[in-house]
């Protein structure tokens, strides 16, 4: 004999499927729980496709720093930004309930920016371009560093091995942007 459901039945399990969503998509109902935030990954996601339209190109009629292209698109369009994105909302999930949300559409757009205007300034010799570019790409980078700060916690996410790999992916990229802007700025496009 199955158990009678008690009047309103329908109205609880409404409510209960709300909190169930609110929980798989986060905060605010954005979804950021542990996964990457939906801009970072369509921005991610096009990068890798304007990758592969690259080594397609390329595979047809090389072209000057085609290579280069490719691999700047994979690794800094797509592979960096879906790990960043990462972090910010394993970062954002581990903070406290009462930290600020992060600036999330703010560090997807500098980020993108960069990741046109660097390439754009190395494929027509601009060199201009290549900087704005880096120094778009810093800027996100820097909301990447202070976001970081903001959402300490004292889960271990936050603070174990996760929220240091984060921390070094940021130090790195900060590294490589400034490495590429220097080789940009001192040496001839080959």
């Amino acid at each position: 004999m199955k158990p009678e459901r008690p009047r309103g039945g329908a109205r609880e399990d409404v409510v209960a499927v709300r909190s169930v969503l609110r929980a798989g998509f986060g905060r605010g109902g954005h979804r950021l729980t542990g996964r990457i935030p939906s801009l970072f990954a369509a921005c991610a996601w096009l990068s890798l496709s304007v990758a592969l339209v690259a080594a397609a190109a390329r595979a047809i009629e090389p072209f000057d720093h085609g290579i280069w292209l490719i691999a700047y698109l994979f690794l800094v369009g797509f592979l960096a930004q879906l790990l960043l994105g990462r972090g910010q909302a394993t970062k954002l999930v581990a903070s406290p309930s009462g930290a600020n949300a992060l600036p999330i559409g703010a560090q997807v757009a500098f980020w993108n920016v960069g990741v046109v205007a660097v390439p754009l300034g190395v494929l027509v010799g601009a060199r201009l371009f290549v900087v704005l570019g880096s120094v778009a790409l810093l800027t996100a980078l820097n909301g990447f560093w202070q976001a970081s700060r903001l959402c300490r916690s004292d889960s271990s996410t936050a603070s174990g091995s996760q929220g240091i790999a984060y921390k070094a992916l940021i130090i790195t990229m900060v590294a490589s942007v400034v490495v590429g802007t220097v080789l940009a700025w001192d040496i001839p496009w080959l």
